[in-house]
Parts: C-alpha cells; structure tokens; sequence
C-alpha cells in the first residue's frame, strides 16, 4: 500500500519545495475558463498531479503548490527545490521557470508528459526530469536531492501495481478557486489510437484502485463536484458498477471519460445517473470510417451506432461531452460540416471539436517525424484549435478557418435553441442536481437577467425562453436548464475572444 510520505522524517533536514503547473499562452473553449469565471472561480478545475506529488512527498518538506491559472508564484516563498509538470502547451513557459531558478542555484525537476517524451532537450533546462509515473521515481529523486547526488533522468523500471494510492494533497490548492476537484480510480488503456499519449504514458493493461482506497480519498474531497479523469471509466463494467454502488450515499455530483460501448449496458448508465453522473465525455472522434481506421480507432463504429449510442445516454438525464477530431488523411474540409449536421440533428450540445494534432510520444507524431510532416512551430500550439502539422487535403490556415467556422454554428444561439428542444424535449434531465448555494444562484439570476432576458440578441432570448419553457412543463429541472445556459454562455465568450484574435493566430501558422 502507498501511504503519504511522513514516516520517519521527523529528525531529518528541513527543505522548501515548489510544485508549479506553468501558465498556457493558448487556451481553448474546453477549458472552460469562462465558465469557471461565471461561477467566481479562477479554474472549473485544476491537474490531479501536483496534489497527488505532493502526497508522494515527505513530510520534511515544506510545500507550496503554485498553478499559474489561478495564483503568481510567491516572492516570499524561497525553495529549495522546484518541480515543474509540463504539457506541450506550458513546455516553454516550463523552460523559462526553469532556467530562472537554477540560475538562482535552485535545483529543478520536470515531469509530465512532454518532459517524459523530451528528455533530451528538457535537461537543457533541468537537472533533473521524471519520466512517467511518479510513485517510486519522485521519492527517489527527492532522497538523492537531499544526498546531493542527483541523476537525469528517474523513472520506474515497471509501472506502479495502483491497488491503492496516496490522497491528494488537495489542502495546498486553494479550494475557493476551483469548481471541482479530479479523482482517478483506474490507470490505462488497451486501445491504441495513433493520435492519443494514454497507453504510451499509462500502459495497455488496465490497473484498478481497491474500491476502499477510492471513497476514502473521495469522502476527504473539498468539493462534492468530481471529474473522474480516468481516460476509460467504465471499461471494466463490474469495477464501475461495484464504484457506483459505493459513491451513491455520498451525495457528489460527476463526471467521467468512457468509450461509446457505455450505451450498450443501461443497468450500467442507470447506476450512473442514480449514483450523481450528469456528464460522459466521449471520444467519437470521426463520422468518417477510413478516419477511424486511420487513427486505428477501431473500437468505434459508424454514425448509426453513435445515433443510438446518443438516445440510450441522454434517456438517463446524463450529458454527453462529445469530443471530434478533424485533419486525419482521409479527412475534407467538409467533415467539419458533417460534424454539425450530425450534432445538430442528434441534440448535442456539448462538443469538443478538436484539429488534429502530433503530440511527442504518440504514433501520430512519429508517423509525421518520419514523414517530414512536423513543421517548426512552438509547442504553444498544441491546445486543439491551432494546427501543428502539415495535411494531405487542407493547409494550416484552411483547417484552423473551417474549424472557427464550425465552433461559431456549433455554438450559435439559434442551433443552441434548436438542439436545447431534442436534448430536453423528452423529459429526461429533470432529475434535481447538487444545490449550488446561495451566493452563486443569485450571480446566476443576475446573469441570466442582463445575458438573456434583455439581451438584444434574438436568438438568445429565443433559447431562454425554450429552456424556460421546459422548465414551466416541468421537463427540465432548474439546474440542468440554467447550467446549460450558463455552460454555453461560457463557451459563447471563449469564443468572442477567439474572434478578436483570429489575425495572430493565422499568422502563426503560416510561419
């Protein structure tokens, strides 16, 4: 069993660390940053993996986790050490971090995924860097940092057995500022879709928490909202009926990630919805078939099922994040327009619309390495909407003008209004949610009011009044039908600002 690291250090030295997540120059709708903001907050959530280091950690460290996001690093705070987590879209503010600590003689470790995938030039920067998972190379590297023997690179020679894990240190996140908080339950994933980092950073083979460990870290939580960001929650549909079964008394509200084969086990998605599940973010990625293969996302099918998939998940009043990808070598500019119909016609009013990115470490990024297909541009882009790669049926820009196109209809009043009628229409999202509290229902009410109600804007009047109309019907429960607005009111701003940046963005491609 892994436990908090804080035997046995009480005679030991005293030292300071730093964990940072770096800011992200580029950010896309699907962070929701606009929406957390509607809700008071800084973040709607922040990485599991500075708490879950932190867990890892000693209790002869002093520690201050800083994510940009949401707090500037402190001047009064002076380390010792510095760890530093990185995604291709912080690496360069991960480097700059970097350099100016150990230019103060301060020792710097990065980890995450890119640094996993980019050793080599990360130790430019770094003394030292851990590859993968942190279980047993992040207190390996701290006991040689203490000895002053540190080495470059530290990394698990198997992955960790996961039965059990440390709780987060989800003290050291001010609470205040986020919306909800991530558990993981499950690591891996047996698929292998050429464009996704998971099986290369977390193994094929699936690992499970014992089901104790995982409601007692969720019993300690500062918050009741969850997102469960295990990449495939219900893979082992035992193992997330017996969870479900458990969490069920504890009154959260969730979210997850699974596969579209959820929908073939309704037992499954009843237990969800009756256990606090009010949103499923699923990787449908492509209508196209050729584009699935290409991706060798062969556990997807076809469009007909994704139509049935859609009707069986939303029967049970649970939320569907539907996530697309387009730039695949099969793929037209006319997949964009695919995905909209497709959406519309299917009430789906979430989706993450993504542009195909190479990301280190995956097939995709090999494949295009190999075939000299990696232009050189900064790691910044690598967020979903800016095109870091060169396609076979489309130029940079043309992707990233069609993909603007696509999000503004997808998320235009007027289509919200129409899909708002087929999500709610039936009568399935009328099951009561968590209560929000006071202070963020009366901000809502004040938004609602000035954002919808004397709105000059027809068409988002027009969907007030559908939603609150269902509302009246008694269709549609107050939270869900004021959370959808909010929700896309949210999205709707993220891209007003998109908008006012279209220019630089295009000219960083064309580079």
């Amino acid at each position: 069993m892994i436990e908090n690291q804080t035997n046995n250090t009480s005679n030991k030295k005293k030292y300071k660390l730093l964990l940072i997540s770096p800011h992200q120059k580029y950010v896309n709708y699907q962070a929701h940053v606009e929406l957390a903001k509607i809700f008071r907050k800084k973040r709607l959530m922040t990485s599991l993996a500075l708490p879950l280091l932190a867990g890892l950690t000693p209790s002869n460290y002093e520690i201050k986790i800083v994510d940009e996001e949401i707090e500037s690093i402190p001047k009064n705070f002076k380390p010792d050490i510095v760890g530093i987590t990185t995604l291709s879209a912080t690496a360069n503010r991960a480097y700059e971090l970097a350099d100016k600590f150990r230019a103060e003689g301060i020792k710097v470790v990065l980890g995450g995924a890119y640094a996993s995938f980019n050793t080599e030039e990360g130790l430019k920067h770094a003394d030292s860097i851990v590859v993968g998972e942190a279980e047993t190379a992040w207190p390996n590297c701290l006991n040689d940092f203490e000895t002053g023997n540190m080495s470059r690179i530290y990394k698990s020679k198997t992955m960790c057995e996961y039965k059990t894990s440390v709780k987060p240190r989800w003290d050291l996140i001010p609470a205040n500022k986020i919306f909800q908080v991530a558990v993981q339950a499950t690591r891996g994933c047996p698929f292998n879709c050429h464009f996704c980092l998971v099986s290369e950073l977390f193994g094929r083979k699936m690992r499970y928490r014992d089901l104790d460990n995982v409601v007692e870290e969720i019993k300690s939580l500062p918050s009741k909202w969850i997102f469960f960001v295990d990449d495939n929650f219900t893979i082992n549909k035992k193992y997330a009926r017996e969870l479900m079964q458990r969490i069920k008394p504890l009154g959260i509200s969730w979210a997850c990630q699974s596969s579209i084969d959820v929908a073939c086990d309704e037992e499954l998605l009843k237990d969800m919805a009756g256990s606090g599940c009010y949103n499923i973010l699923i990787g449908f990625e492509s209508l196209n078939s050729e584009s699935l293969e290409e991706a060798n996302k062969m556990h997807n099918k076809n469009a007909l099922i994704y139509k049935k998939a859609i009707q069986t998940i939303h029967k049970y009043g649970i939320h569907i994040n539907a996530s697309f990808v387009v730039g695949f070598d099969n793929d037209k500019l006319d997949e964009f327009d695919n995905i909209y119909e497709f959406t519309k016609e299917t009430g789906l009013g979430n989706v993450n619309l993504h542009v195909l990115s190479a990301v280190p470490g995956t097939q995709l990024y090999h494949n295009m390495k190999k075939e000299n297909r990696l232009p050189n541009l900064s790691p910044d882009l690598g967020v979903g909407f800016l095109p870091n790669m060169n396609y076979v049926n489309m130029t940079r820009v043309e992707l990233f003008d069609k993909y603007m196109e696509t999000i503004i209809k997808l998320y235009s009043w007027d289509t919200l209004n129409e899909k708002a009628k087929i999500l709610f229409g039936n009568g399935a999202f009328k099951r009561k949610g968590l209560d929000v509290g006071l202070m963020l229902k009366l901000n809502m009410i004040g938004i609602l009011i000035f954002e919808f109600i004397l709105s000059t804007n027809k068409g988002k009047r027009q969907l007030f009044k559908t939603i609150f109309n269902l509302m009246r019907k008694k269709l549609l429960s107050k939270d869900k039908g004021f959370g959808f607005l909010m929700y896309m009111l949210g999205v709707n701003r993220h891209i007003n600002m998109h908008k006012k940046r279209l220019n630089e963005y295009r000219s960083l491609l064309e580079n």
